[in-house]
């Protein structure tokens, strides 16, 4: 059975699994999982917990091993298996689902992925351990589902807070919930009178967004080209290598040129953006910021795209990351729209 993580205060007051899998790319959303879980099974009477990380050369047997022998022991006890890249093995995949379907009595064996990409998702090991037990998918905190997810944070402390209070954190966290958990940890201790102020919020928040490749990528394609270059130069600042954004926005570039040509040649948008392996909400990003573009302007991304290839690589004379925002602003702030080709 697959849950998600507002159903699980539900599902464990009416009972506990034998069987936990709990996975997901966000740590601070899996550790809270992790934890009411954890505070159910003591107070059902687990009372032990023996955790195993499986590395290169892991003893799979030890596992199965130490949970066969859980009923030596007087108490309930709990099996932790932590999985780091979520992928088990060979070895361990069916190991693990055959001690999920046939769990030894008085022990609860959780599962945790701590990173969950399609390829583990659909590893048949995950679909088993999720048939035998419960299955808590971690999703993470969409930028439009921040706002109220900080909010509901205040409300943990009990705070009263200004509406900015919750844009300016929003702004400063923005893809790192860990950062946001403490900086509102830290105005509960710093308001006094249970009231945090925008001025209060302002001096003790500290810039703590945590951006990828894969967020810019998205942002490229926006008409707010504010945040686009806010995440470049966080990117730039957090150490990410030229290369790899160069990869990320040349791979936008192309795709954009690619989308536009099948439009012009008489495809429908959906089909074209489906031969360019466009999925998800980036079927929406895509027409929109095409509708910004002419031909002229679609056309030259390329040619942005490989003086930038130049630029990063030392080729060509220039500074790596100005070469990199002009791609950026290329993409997503043409001069010219294309005046309604692409359908919404």
């Amino acid at each position: 059975m697959k849950i998600s993580l507002p159903q699980l205060k539900k599902h464990l007051s009416g009972g506990l699994s034998a069987v936990y899998f709990v996975a997901g790319d966000e740590p601070l959303l899996a550790a809270e999982a992790l934890d009411a879980i954890r505070k159910a099974a003591r107070a059902d009477g687990y009372e032990d917990r023996e955790v195993f990380v499986p590395g290169t050369g892991f003893d799979w047997d030890s596992i199965r091993s130490s949970a066969g022998n859980m009923s030596l022991f007087a108490s309930r006890r709990i099996v932790e298996v932590r999985l780091p890249t979520g992928k088990p093995g060979r070895t361990g995949g069916p190991m693990l689902a055959d001690l999920a379907e046939n769990p030894p009595p008085d022990t609860m064996l959780i599962i945790i992925a701590e990173q969950f990409d399609s390829a583990v998702a659909k590893a048949k090991w995950v679909a088993r351990v999720s048939d035998a037990g419960t299955a808590v998918i971690i999703k993470p905190i969409a930028l439009e589902q921040l706002p109220g997810w900080i909010e509901k944070d205040f409300h943990r402390h009990k705070l009263s807070f200004e509406p900015e209070v919750i844009q300016l954190l929003t702004h400063r966290v923005e893809g790192n919930l860990l950062a946001a958990r403490q900086e509102v940890d830290k105005l509960a201790l710093l308001a006094d009178d249970g009231h945090v102020s925008v001025e209060l919020a302002t001096q003790s928040v500290s810039d703590g967004a945590r951006f990828d490749v894969f967020q810019l990528s998205d942002a490229a394609h926006s008409p707010d080209s504010r945040r686009a270059i806010r995440i470049l130069y966080g990117l730039r600042a957090e150490g990410v290598a030229a290369p790899l954004v160069l990869w990320a926005l040349a791979r936008e570039a192309t795709t954009l040129v690619s989308v536009w040509q099948a439009v012009d040649e008489g495809q429908s948008s959906g089909l074209a953006m489906k031969q360019a392996r466009v999925w998800g909400p980036r079927q929406q990003l895509i027409p929109a910021c095409l509708r910004r573009h002419s031909r002229e302007s679609v056309e030259s991304l390329l040619t942005l795209a490989a003086m930038a290839d130049r630029v990063v690589k030392g080729a060509k004379r220039g500074e790596p990351w100005d070469a990199l925002l002009e791609l950026l602003l290329a993409i997503g702030q043409p001069a010219d729209g294309m005046q309604g080709q692409l359908s919404a």
